[in-house]
């Protein structure tokens, strides 16, 4: 509650007090997913149209050859939300927690089925972050 209050007191807007919310280390790797969303429309159409061939991986997803496949999009489309949502959160815009909380919860799916589809289980590293990242998520959430 003293939050609030002291939000109150300095007069500082929601998103300001949004984004205070939000601790360093998630405004890094949101930072990291802003650029990569930003870019990687341009690196998928480049190889779609000019037929590079790219290594695309994300949540345990991985394709190497050229953007004609569904997995090359899919994983794109991916790192285009996750850009979106870390945008959302970063700028506290209103939507912005909701957002990475329902992205975040699909993105630890993906990566836990991605473990267990295949040949054998493949110990993935990314739910190391995932899992706090959403924790701290859903602490912030009551004063969002």
């Amino acid at each position: 509650m003293e939050v609030v209050l002291e939000n109150r007191e300095t007069g500082a807007s929601k998103k300001e007090y949004r984004k205070a919310l939000v601790p360093t280390w998630i405004k890094v790797f949101g930072w990291i997913f802003i650029v990569m969303g930003a870019l990687v429309p341009f690196f998928y159409l480049t190889s779609l149209f000019f037929g590079f061939s790219a290594s695309y991986m994300m949540f345990g997803l991985e394709y190497e050859g050229p953007a004609f496949a569904l997995m090359p999009l899919s994983i794109s489309t991916i790192i285009l939300i996750n850009g979106i949502c870390a945008y959302g959160l970063l700028f506290g815009k209103e939507w912005g927690l909701n957002a990475c909380l329902v992205f975040g919860y699909i993105g630890l799916f993906i990566t836990i089925a991605t473990m267990f589809v295949g040949s054998g289980l493949v110990i993935r590293l990314e739910p190391i972050i995932q899992i706090p990242y959403l924790i701290k998520l859903h602490k912030i959430k009551a004063h969002w």
